[in-house]
């Protein structure tokens, strides 16, 4: 989570500093060393929908059941070694915690008819906000590997 506020942060500030600066050989010097970030190659889009999977996973709340416990906690490690991997553009990494994520979430799916039902809302509005913005992302990614591919040809 740390590193994609720290790239919103660094936007925002490179933003206001660029609009700001008189001396335009001082931003484009701050704008080159925002852009050789390793983040310079993901859309905005694709830091949004990072973000709010980083911020899922960082207020996730306990639950009464411990299994469900022990599974959602193998379900954010597998969603913080795919965020790093997204960030590192490390596809074989993506792919593997893709897969570990893809087991917890049907772990989980089926633990939870044994939850009490509050619990059970609250876990299924996290699940579907997760999923969501998985697939947003991944769609994201692909849409920009196909332009990117295009551009080359």
């Amino acid at each position: 989570m740390k590193p994609f506020i720290k790239l919103l942060s660094a936007v925002a500030v490179s933003s206001f500093i660029i609009s700001c600066s008189t001396n335009s050989a001082t931003s484009e010097q701050v704008h080159s060393e925002l852009y050789s970030d390793p983040y310079s190659y993901l859309t905005p889009e694709a830091i949004v929908y990072a973000s709010s999977i980083s911020n899922l996973v960082s207020t996730f709340p306990k639950f009464r059941n411990d299994a469900v416990n022990r599974e959602v906690t193998s379900l954010k490690n597998s969603l913080t070694d795919y965020l790093t991997s997204v960030r590192d553009f490390n596809q074989s990494s993506k792919s593997r915690s893709l897969n570990d994520f893809e087991k917890n979430y049907k772990k989980i799916q089926k633990l939870r008819k044994f939850m009490m039902k509050e619990d059970d809302e609250v876990l299924n509005r996290y699940m579907v906000k997760i999923k969501t913005n998985m697939n947003l992302l991944e769609a994201t990614q692909s849409k920009n590997m196909e332009t990117t591919s295009m551009s080359s040809n």
